[in-house]
């Protein structure tokens, strides 16, 4: 562990901030509590879905819920934390685990639903070219490149202590503020915040804002079928459940995601200036963590079969549409 004695006075006022001391950790606890349960029971009732009939969606699902559980499970240690004035008692060793597992879980989560999202837009756009691509053993290698990616990018977090002894509060951070020798200098750090703010952040921004677009347009093609006819009745509310799948994952990426990148990027830039917007950054951050308690809701439009698994398990508070009945089709549209 390093001392600080030289930080700035808006390093210090940010540590001690209610900002960070008070709504951050409210804001952990609140997604802590909602979204543990919804993720262990959408889980469960993944894996009765994926052990009968795995597909692409299926495998994309699973991993996107133990992401998502990965990512509270130390939540609960970030709530302490932050509610004992930033001061970090548990060591490097934990702190160093904790950092990463909370950032490879985010920006696991964040490639995770880019993937389904992008798998509903070949469904809908492309569903001839690429059928064959809806596999769970290419979904399953997708998720290994993912994640494999997203260590990669952690690597100098993982190598190094993370923690900073703060002499004139008397605390020790736990990566809030970063020990110089994990940047050799400001450049670096600035360019590797800079990969990491385009790579997890704004690439999939522009990707699922794509598909959702794309989706809508095909869905509007769809509806100039015949409507008499039965199948053609089929393919347009499969549509539209795709379209419902994209935009939703759309919709909890931006409202989620583009405060965290917004703040990221004015951080960067004002921390170059000698300005300190981190508080608020830390503020994005869990504002951000709410995406955990809307994945659930992802599962429950992109898979017939998990509505179905969830109303078999839990009863009937899981409505299911007119038209579902008891089959094996996980991820419709993609003819698996």
């Amino acid at each position: 562990m390093m001392n600080a004695t030289g930080l700035s006075n808006s390093t210090l006022e940010m540590l001690v901030s209610p900002v960070t001391t008070m709504a951050v950790p409210i804001i952990y606890l609140v997604v802590f509590v909602f979204s543990t349960p919804s993720n262990l029971l959408s889980l469960l009732a993944l894996l009765s879905v994926h052990s009968k009939h795995p597909t692409s969606t299926s495998v994309f699902a699973i991993n996107l819920s133990l992401a998502d559980l990965l990512y509270t499970a130390f939540l609960p240690l970030q709530v302490l934390y932050h509610l004992q004035g930033n001061d970090w008692p548990w060591g490097a060793a934990l702190c160093g685990i904790t950092t990463t597992a909370l950032h490879c879980n985010m920006h696991g989560s964040i490639l995770i639903t880019c993937a389904i999202a992008f798998e509903r837009f070949c469904g809908v756009v492309r569903p001839l070219r690429t059928k064959h691509w809806h596999t769970a053993w290419r979904a399953t290698i997708t998720c290994i490149i993912i994640w494999v990616i997203v260590l990669i990018t952690q690597y100098p977090m993982i190598q190094h202590d993370l923690t900073l002894r703060v002499t004139q509060l008397g605390i020790t951070t736990c990566f809030d503020v970063l020990p110089r020798k994990v940047f050799t200098n400001r450049a670096r750090a600035y360019l590797y915040f800079l990969f990491v703010l385009v790579a997890f952040h704004v690439l999939p921004l522009v990707l699922l804002v794509s598909c959702y677009l794309a989706v809508a347009r095909g869905l509007r093609k769809s509806l100039s079928l015949d409507p008499d006819s039965s199948g053609n009745r089929k393919e347009v509310s499969s549509r539209q459940r795709a379209q419902t799948t994209v935009a939703l994952a759309t919709l909890c990426f931006v409202l989620c995601y583009l405060p965290t990148i917004t703040l990221y990027a004015l951080h960067v830039i004002f921390h170059a200036q000698g300005r300190d917007l981190y508080k608020y950054y830390k503020l994005a951050i869990s504002i951000n963590s709410f995406n955990c308690c809307f994945d659930p809701f992802v599962y429950y439009f992109a898979s017939r079969e998990f509505r179905q698994a969830l109303r078999k398990q839990y009863g009937c508070c899981f409505p299911l549409t007119e038209e579902e009945t008891v089959t094996t089709e996980l991820g419709v549209m993609m003819g698996e």
